[in-house]
């Protein structure tokens, strides 16, 4: 089977693009309010340089870095988050889509005979994880901002498993 690679979308890198252009702006009219018209940046051409470099060094390497979130294969799930983990498609009865606090993401429901499918107090473990650098880490996949659809990935994996299962 083939190796599918969901990206983040290039509306989030837009975003932070945007957001970084704002407060570099504020930055440099403060600088220019308190510095007066000689100050960094006060010359147009001088601040459009700097922004273009420090958004080059900031968001190339974290592009590059963070481009792919999830690798489907025929017999996993890798989830590149601040700390990958990985999913065993074989272990796993289904998945689906919901929200929580906002945020959506495709839950795992994991065969009994699993460690995962034995997991009591799953709301409350959700809320723990959900503060942690784990975020989701191992019954949930956070899947805002990605190239594909939640709902489009769900049905993806859950093909993969009936696949699995014949």
């Amino acid at each position: 089977m083939e190796e599918i690679k969901i990206n983040v979308s290039i509306k989030v890198w837009i975003y932070i693009l945007l957001a970084m252009a704002a407060c570099w702006a504020v930055l440099m009219g403060l600088s220019r309010i308190i510095g007066g018209p000689g100050a960094i940046g006060a010359d147009k051409y001088h601040m459009i340089a700097m922004f273009i470099c420090m958004t080059t060094i900031i968001l190339v390497p974290a592009y590059i870095k963070g481009k792919t979130k999830l690798i489907i294969t025929g017999v996993q799930l890798r989830v590149n988050a601040p700390e990958p983990w990985v999913v065993q498609l074989s272990g796993v009865e289904s998945f689906y889509v919901d929200k929580f606090k906002g945020r959506k993401f495709i839950g795992i429901r994991y065969k009994e005979d699993t460690w995962e499918g034995h997991k009591e107090n799953l709301a409350e473990d959700r809320k723990r994880r959900f503060k942690a650098s784990l975020q989701g880490y191992p019954f949930e996949v956070y899947v805002s901002g990605l190239t594909m659809k939640p709902q489009e990935i769900c049905d993806l994996l859950n093909e993969r498993i009936k696949k699995l299962a014949i």
